[in-house]
This record gives C-alpha cells, structure tokens and sequence, in this order.
C-alpha cells in the first residue's frame, strides 16, 4: 500500500508535466489536463501528509474537486464543448460546502466518501455526457471510453464499500482501510488509461491542426496547392476523372493592390473566396493556389452545368458593390473551365486545359467564361448584367 501511496502521486505528476509542456505550446486543453493530474497527484498524497485527520481530509477533498473540475474542462475543450463552467464552479462550491458540514461536523466518514465520490463522478461524467457524440476518431472515442470507465469505477466503489461491504466510520481510519487500498489500486491502473488516451487525443488534435496549416490557405480557409492534391488523391478514379475543373483569376488584381491596399485587396480574395463556398456545390475541392488563382474540381457535373454555375459565379462576382471594401471601381472575373477526361493521367491535365482557357478569357477581354474545346477555345453562354454594361460603358 505504502508503494502505492508514493507511485500514484509520481505516476500523475509526470503525466502532469508532459500536458504542461504541450500546453505550454498553446494547448488550453493539455494545460486543463496538466493541471487535473497534478491536482490529482497532491491529492493522492494527501493521507501521508503530517497533518491532524481532518486537514488532511480537507485538503484531499479539495484537490480533487478542483482534480476533476480540470478533467472536466479538459474533455470538454478538447471536443470544443459547451463549458458550462459557473455552473460546474457553483457545483464545486456546494459539494465542498457539504464536505466541510460532514467532515468538521458530523465527523463521519461515509458520509464524506458518499458526498466527495458523487461529486467527483458528477464533474467528470456530466462533462463525458456533454463530448460523447463529439467523438469522432478511434483515438477520441477510446478517451470517452475510459473517462466513462473511470466514472463508473468511482461510483461502484461508493456503492460496494458504502452499501455492501461497510467500513468504519472513523475519519482516521480512512488511511489505512481496504477502500484506500482499492482506491489506490484502481486509480494506478486508471489514471495511467485516463492519461495516455488523452494523451493520444491531444497528440491527434495537434497532428491534425498542423496538417491543416499545411494545407489550407491562411487568409481565405480554403485548400492550398498542397491540399487540394490531398484532397484530389483521395477521390475514387471515376471521380477523379468525371467531371469540370474550373480556374478563376482576378482581373487585375495587382491593380487593386496597388490603388487601393492590401487590406482591400485581401477583402476582395476573402469574398470570392466565400462565394465560391456558397455557389459551389458540396462535392467541390475548392483551392486558392496563389495570388488570385483560384480552382475547383467538381466531379460527377457535365460540362454545360458547370459553364452555366460559372457564368453566374463570374456576374454575381462582377456586380459587387467593393466600395465598403475600399473599392472605388468594379472588379471582374475570369473563368476557364475543361471537363475530365479518362484519358488524363492525373488532375494537372485537366487544370492544365482548365488554365489555357482562363487565359483565353483574359485575351478576350476580361470578365468572361471560356471552355476548353480541344484545338479552340469557347466562350461560355454569357449572363449579361447591369453591371457588365456598365463596365463596357
């Protein structure tokens, strides 16, 4: 048992300090993961403390409230959950108002056990309640599972030691009884679980974040180059080669860089960027691949649906008031767009044609759609709008 008392507390104390380390990087759910197990820590060593029975049952049961107010808030940043934290604070406050009514008055033990195991199991299994549909990955839903685990084995322990077995009511018999051994025992072998599954989820989460950064484009959200070929690679080989790719570019854009600002210009890719999102369908892998470049691959849409979505992309685009932006004159579009082709060894074919015809459309005078047709290239059916005539005007 001794080997115990002294394990548990370095066992979550180095637990403990590897979440601070990764917390210390930015993490807030690794510093709430840091800071549960080393609460937790120091209130494993609490029955060794050189302290009179009541200090020491005083000071265990706050660490591990405040343990497990941290186990909770870790869970629920880590799935990016409702907090709810005056209403855990507020909980804390009065299940440490009864422990203190229990342990300084009534000097029971059962009833401090009764009081702090429900509390404890509360502020962990509300919070494992609140991210159980938020799991997604294996790695996630194993750290559910073992929270889950963990409230359960709390609560059983009440029950078996408070209901069935019985131990003695004495507050100083607390260190030695067979329910701190138990505890001790189960909570060696959980807290290692608990730990390394978070551990996991938050070694993913951070894995994923910096692939995101690595692939998508830090002013407009979309895919960059890297993620959009990502994002092509694990299309099936059908969709990979049915259906339109579209290349969009600014007109002028340097312009409106050099006129206006920069901030201006970002507002102007930011809001292509949204309308791209919005006009698009579902389907689409939608990059920025530089400057004003931007593409699409739309699989399974025949040629002339995808002309059509791109001409009124291209008007709604071109009839943009741009002065809250900065924009004292309009901005068009061009558009150049290619069906895929079976034949086409990989998507840089079909962008390939896509951006021949974009600079069609640019020789031809600007805001318009052209097409790819082999030896030629066409212009799409054009949408004309108020803002076109005025723009010839």
């Amino acid at each position: 048992m001794d080997n115990f008392a002294f394990l548990l507390p370095v066992t979550m104390t180095l637990f403990g300090v590897v979440f601070l380390a990764i917390g210390w990087r930015g993490h807030a759910a690794a510093r709430a993961w840091s800071a549960g197990f080393l609460l937790g820590a120091a209130g494993f060593l609490a029955p060794i403390l050189p302290l009179p029975n009541k200090l020491q049952s005083l000071f265990g049961n706050a660490v591990f409230l405040a343990s497990f107010f941290y186990y909770g808030e870790a869970l629920l940043r880590q799935f990016a959950a409702p907090r709810i934290t005056g209403l855990r604070l507020a909980f804390c406050l009065l299940a440490y108002g009864a422990i203190l009514v229990v342990v300084v008055g009534l000097e029971s033990l059962n009833l401090e056990l009764a009081v702090s195991d429900t509390a404890i199991a509360a502020l962990l299994g509300v919070p494992v309640m609140l991210v159980s549909h938020r799991a997604r990955t294996l790695v996630d839903r194993v750290l559910v599972g073992v929270a889950t685990i963990v409230v359960i084995d709390i609560l059983v322990r009440l029950l078996i030691f408070n209901v069935f077995i019985g131990m003695s009511d004495n507050l100083a018999a607390f260190a030695s009884s067979t329910y701190t051994y138990y505890m001790q025992v189960s909570a060696g072998v959980l807290s290692v679980g608990f730990a390394l599954s978070a551990l996991g989820s938050v070694a993913f989460q951070t894995l994923d974040r910096y692939r995101a950064e690595a692939e998508r484009d830090p002013l407009t959200g979309l895919f960059n180059r890297r993620g959009f070929d990502a994002a092509v690679a694990a299309l099936s080989p059908i969709e990979r080669h049915a259906g339109v790719v579209l290349t969009f570019d600014i007109d002028h854009f340097k312009a409106v860089n050099d006129s206006f600002g920069h901030a201006a210009g970002d507002s102007v890719l930011t809001s292509l960027a949204e309308l791209l999102g919005q006009r698009l369908p579902p389907q689409a892998i939608i990059a920025r691949f530089g400057g004003e470049e931007f593409v699409a691959l739309v699989h399974s849409m025949p040629l002339a649906a995808g002309t059509a979505l791109a001409q009124s992309i291209r008007a709604e685009f071109s009839a943009r008031d741009w002065r809250p932006a900065g924009v004292e004159h309009a901005v068009t579009l061009c558009v150049g767009l290619t069906s895929l082709s079976p034949a086409d060894l990989s998507i840089h074919d079909g962008l390939a044609r896509a951006d021949r015809a974009l600079y069609a459309a640019k020789a031809a005078g600007r805001n318009r759609v052209m097409i790819d047709a082999g030896e030629a290239y066409v212009p799409g059916l054009r949408v004309v709008t108020t803002a076109d005539r005025a723009n010839r005007a």
